[in-house]
């Protein structure tokens, strides 16, 4: 098994994955990347929310949730909106609400 060397979680805002790849957004601006697949971060990362197909987020650094219609998205503390995928809308809802 390999040992994956993450930043602090109190260091990361969010992860946002494309293909066998993961990018670590962090607090002070900088910017990761990880040759391991978004999922094997969430399974190590187990205080992160999965918002979406391709992002990760600490839920300590959610500002707040948008809701547009059936559409949704989270504003992180750096100012990024995240787009929340539909069908885990009530789930990211539920989960924030419960960290808060």
């Amino acid at each position: 098994m390999i040992k994956i060397n993450y930043p602090q979680s109190n260091e990361i805002l969010f992860l946002r994955g494309d293909i066998n790849y993961t990018e670590f957004h962090l607090v002070d601006g900088k910017k990761v990347i990880s040759s391991f697949t978004l999922l094997r971060h969430q399974e190590k990362l187990r205080s992160f929310i999965r918002v979406s197909k391709n992002h990760l987020v600490n839920p300590d650094y959610v500002k707040e949730m948008e809701h547009y219609g059936v559409y949704a998205s989270l504003k992180m503390a750096n100012g990024n909106l995240l787009k929340i995928s539909r069908r885990r809308i009530n789930y990211v809802k539920n989960s924030i609400s419960i960290i808060q």
